[in-house]
């Protein structure tokens, strides 16, 4: 093989967008899983499979997102790994539609080819070129080895009985997910943080897309309207809060290692899975009330916990503040609150939850507004975002905040005074 220097790509490629799309299909499998309900409700086995499952298609789509966003270069060998994973994902998703339970050999066999399939992707890029650094074959060499050891426990959990093999599965989804993010060596390379947010962006719309098609079935006819419009305005939210953060106060250009940030974004897409099999059960009169609404209340409490926490993300003006805390922690206290004193009556707790999560859309917009304008003011004064940190006039704390605020009154009193004398 002839090496040569590496130079990463520049912005995702249409092929990473279509290698994406196949998680539409395994979403759809793995919402489909939970249609099943007995007794009135899924029970802790049945959505532990749901969970297990979910997890090893987020990790093989974590390490495929990892290797293109440090190592993609767009090259033909990239675009063929990623077409092969692509087609092996299909096997992987028809065995978690049998129940990977009961199809161990089916499922284990597409994860082990998966994991085959990474390993020889990321050791084309280890021999490929000739300018990697240290800590670069540091980050190569560990992960070969962490995807070497998880495929012989997968594999292996193939010729086992089937209840060790179950067990082995856990052990090797736990064991890739834990000590991948053991090495030093993440935290000296940044990741292509613009091309990381794009990556995730694209996964989280795809779910909810599946959230979409879920409640087509709210859409039957006009008898049941007020749900009807309730449930897509619900989803319309949920969408517009990530999606506003995202394009509006994500700093899309901060120097990380990228893995908190595909930590959270996998926890998001697991959540919003769970919302979404919450909603499909709304209008299925077999699944008990209470048990829906507490499950659908606990799924939004979740995501609007877990996506606050991509604000570690934002631009320095857009960081957390007390009042942005209190109003997102505020809005899952009332959440469930109003779940539990209604006796999770669903109509009730529909429109309670659409008008909280509204309330936390418009809460968010307002604090991007605010802070927007105290920046744009700041500019028109002559300060920059580094004079105004010079200065002590940070947003990142109340003290600078304060400090801001002060300074734009001051210089509204001044142009007061101004035109007082003229």
């Amino acid at each position: 093989m002839k090496r040569r220097p590496f130079s990463p790509a520049r912005g995702v490629s249409n092929i990473e967008l279509f290698y994406d799309l196949i998680f539409v299909y395994c979403i759809s499998v793995l919402t489909s899983t939970m249609h099943h309900v007995h007794g009135g409700f899924f029970d802790l086995e049945q959505w532990l499979d749901f969970t297990f499952s979910y997890l090893v298609v987020l990790q093989v789509w974590f390490f495929t997102t990892f290797l293109m966003n440090r190592y993609g270069d767009h090259s033909a060998g990239d675009n063929i790994c990623l077409f092969v994973n692509m087609f092996l994902l299909y096997f992987l998703a028809n065995g978690i539609a049998a129940g990977w339970e009961n199809s161990v050999f089916t499922f284990n066999a597409a994860w082990a080819l998966v994991l085959a399939n990474l390993i020889v992707h990321w050791v084309l890029k280890r021999l490929r070129y000739d300018n990697l650094d240290a800590d670069d074959k540091a980050i190569m060499d560990r992960t070969i080895v962490v995807l070497a050891i998880e495929l012989v426990m997968v594999a292996a959990a193939i010729f086992v009985p089937v209840e060790m093999g179950v067990r082995l599965s856990w052990i090797a989804l736990a064991f890739g997910g834990a000590v991948f993010f053991q090495s030093k060596a993440y935290d000296r390379k940044s990741a292509r943080f613009s091309h990381l947010v794009e990556r995730c962006s694209l996964l989280t719309i795809i779910a909810f897309g599946e959230t979409i098609v879920a409640i087509a079935v709210f859409m039957s006819g006009f008898a049941s309207i007020w749900y009807s419009i309730l449930v897509f305005a619900l989803v319309v939210g949920l969408f517009l809060i990530y999606i506003f953060e995202r394009d509006h106060m994500t700093d899309h250009h901060k120097n990380t290692n990228g893995m908190v940030y595909l930590t959270i974004t996998g926890w998001i897409i697991l959540v919003i899975g769970n919302i979404t099999v919450g909603l499909e059960y709304m209008p299925m009169e077999e699944v008990d009330m209470g048990q829906k609404s507490a499950y659908l209340a606990a799924g939004l409490v979740l995501y609007l916990l877990t996506s606050f926490l991509l604000g570690h993300f934002n631009k320095s003006e857009y960081t957390y503040s007390a009042a942005y805390t209190a109003g997102r922690l505020g809005t899952c206290a009332f959440i469930v609150i109003v779940a539990l004193v209604t006796n999770f009556d669903p109509m009730v707790n529909l429109v309670c939850s659409t008008l909280a999560v509204y309330f936390a859309l418009w809460h968010e917009w307002l604090l991007y507004h605010n802070r927007s304008k105290i920046v744009a003011f700041g500019k028109s004064l002559g300060y920059t975002l580094e004079d105004m940190e010079d200065a002590g006039m940070t947003f990142k704390t109340v003290e600078g905040r304060r400090a801001i605020v002060e300074a734009v009154r001051s210089a509204h009193d001044e142009s007061d005074e101004h035109n007082e004398r003229l």
